[in-house]
């Protein structure tokens, strides 16, 4: 209930998971430092529907069903259930308890599932009938949750994180492949969220806390503008992934924040997307640019580089935090020039705000620090105050309509771009 109440005092609207994934966290694809599974399975119908009977009437009683609205609920299926007879049958019958009840209380929050891997190579042969299925139902979702981690299967069927895709536009293609199956399925008008991604299921690979990750962000965001309905990165804070060998300022962990409250190149990421207008322009392999439609445009842009061989043959916690720099195809800059057309001409105002590896990476000023790990108060303020974007202004003329916009970037880069007309 804390966390509900955080959440709306902050103006979040809450996305309520009912299947009690698992707790877990990774040192790489193979082995877990902790993983605590659940199972509603064994509860009988009548008492589930009482549990979310209840759950509802609290929910009802305590916020105006105005609020209930803007929720979302999805039951996850899960993995271990796949395959297994009566278990697809199982899942829609819980489901529909949710779909029936939650409808009673508020006729317009969305109630969908079921978490599904769109990672594997195999996604289409399993996921296809189940869809199927699930259309024909009393109650189909009013969307469909999908997870996304570049990993595909091996040769033996049950391992199912044996090794990391290699493909730098994998989500783009898993996106787009998912979309087809949900048209053969029935459902090309039902909406799609990826409700957990990231680039690793490691807590302790170094490339989380790098500029890369950053940029990887920026990349598949753009890439998917347009394909997707929601989607959600997995997870916020580097404090969910502690243990007692995190006792550096970075440990790779997959969170936007580090422990000690330094938003990372990934945040950053985040940071610059957020700032973008509601009004989108066009798009281009590394740019995004929108407008308020009052001569202001906001401008994204990065210079992302795949990983190379290096980092698909080294387990991701044995990554070396020193040496980040060859697991990158190639370290060339990008001169990106962009011509803003249809502009009213006269003197336009150009802030950019850059990220790279030496501007604004905790990683980089850590390593100035000789990685230290005994690190005081004043030691993490002063990491606080310098890990941040750098800030430029210039003025740009536009003539004949067109501005133009130039921006260079180093490997790895991102950058945010806010142009206003000057009077």
């Amino acid at each position: 209930m804390r966390s509900l109440i955080f959440l709306l005092e902050h103006e979040l609207k809450p996305y309520i998971e009912l299947g009690l994934k698992p707790k877990r966290l990774y040192r790489d694809v193979q082995n877990a430092i902790i993983e605590e599974r659940h199972n509603i399975y064994h509860i009988e119908v009548p008492a589930y529907r009482k549990v979310i009977s209840a759950m509802m009437r609290h929910f009802h009683n305590r916020y105006r069903r105005s609020e209930l609205n803007t929720w979302r609920m999805e039951l996850w299926f899960h993995e271990d259930q796949w395959g297994k007879k009566g278990a697809a049958e199982r899942y829609f019958e819980r489901f529909e308890v949710i779909y029936e009840t939650v409808k009673q209380y508020a006729d317009h929050l969305e109630v969908g599932g079921c978490g599904l891997r769109i990672g594997f190579s195999d996604i289409e042969s399993q996921t296809l009938p189940f869809l199927r299925q699930w259309s024909e139902q009393n109650c189909p979702p009013d969307f469909i949750s999908v997870l996304y981690y570049p990993y595909e299967r091996g040769e033996v069927n049950q391992d199912r994180y044996s090794r990391r895709s290699s493909d730098n536009e994998g989500m783009m293609h898993k996106v787009a492949v998912m979309r087809e199956i949900m048209g053969k399925a029935g459902m090309s008008r039902t909406k799609l969220y990826i409700t957990e991604w990231n680039l690793t299921v490691s807590d302790r690979n170094y490339i989380n806390d790098t500029c890369f990750k950053g940029a990887y962000i920026v990349k598949n965001i753009i890439d998917n503008y347009g394909q997707l309905d929601l989607l959600a990165y997995f997870f916020g804070s580097d404090r969910v992934s502690e243990y007692f060998d995190s006792r550096g300022l970075l440990h790779g962990g997959s969170g936007l924040i580090s422990k000690d409250g330094i938003l990372k190149p990934a945040g950053y990421a985040f940071r610059f997307l957020s700032w973008l207008y509601n009004y989108f322009v066009v798009k281009g392999k590394n740019f995004i640019v929108t407008t308020d439609g009052h001569d202001s445009y906001a401008i994204v842009c990065h210079n992302q580089k795949a990983l190379n061989y290096n980092y698909y043959l080294t387990r991701e916690d044995e990554i070396p935090k020193d040496s980040i720099w060859k697991y990158f195809e190639d370290q060339e800059s990008l001169h990106l020039n962009l011509q803003l057309k249809d502009v009213k001409n006269g003197k336009y105002q150009v802030k950019t705000y850059q990220i790279n590896e030496k501007i604004g990476s905790p990683i980089h000023f850590w390593a100035e620090m000789g990685f230290e790990t005994e690190l005081s108060r004043k030691d993490i303020a002063y990491l606080q105050r310098v890990c941040g974007p750098r800030l430029t202004i210039r003025t740009e003329q536009a003539s004949e309509h067109t501005l133009p916009i130039v921006c260079n970037m180093k490997a790895n880069e991102f950058c945010f771009i806010r142009v206003r007309k000057l009077s």
